[in-house]
């Protein structure tokens, strides 16, 4: 530990933020894999994208209603949502059927925002 921590002071500040993004990116796929051994999902990831803080996942969802179409094996959407992680928890927030512009934008050009 402290040789890393030896070598991520000699690093740039470009170079600090490029570290700090990837970081969040591993711990947030980390946090979500224990979270899912824990708990059985009825959500399906379809497609994910991360853009500065944010990871955008297209989903499909599964109610556990009885009598619901999902039940029978056509789950519902796929919806957008994104991820954030705020104060150490993992937020998440409904987008809808499309991304937003700004997102979709910049996934476009291939750069982050």
């Amino acid at each position: 530990m402290i040789k890393i921590k030896q070598a991520v002071r000699k690093l740039s500040l470009a170079q600090l933020k490029r570290l700090d993004e990837w970081l969040h990116e591993v711990i947030l796929k980390a946090d979500e894999s224990a979270q899912a051994e824990r708990i059985p999902t009825r959500k399906q990831i379809v497609d994910d994208h991360t853009v500065e803080n944010k990871t955008y996942r297209l989903e499909v969802i599964r109610c556990g209603k009885e009598t619901c179409k999902c039940a029978r094996g056509k789950p519902h959407g796929p919806y957008w949502y994104s991820y954030t992680r705020v104060q150490g928890k993992i937020i998440s927030q409904y987008v809808g059927k499309k991304l937003p512009r700004e997102v979709e934008k910049s996934l476009n050009k291939g750069m982050k925002l």
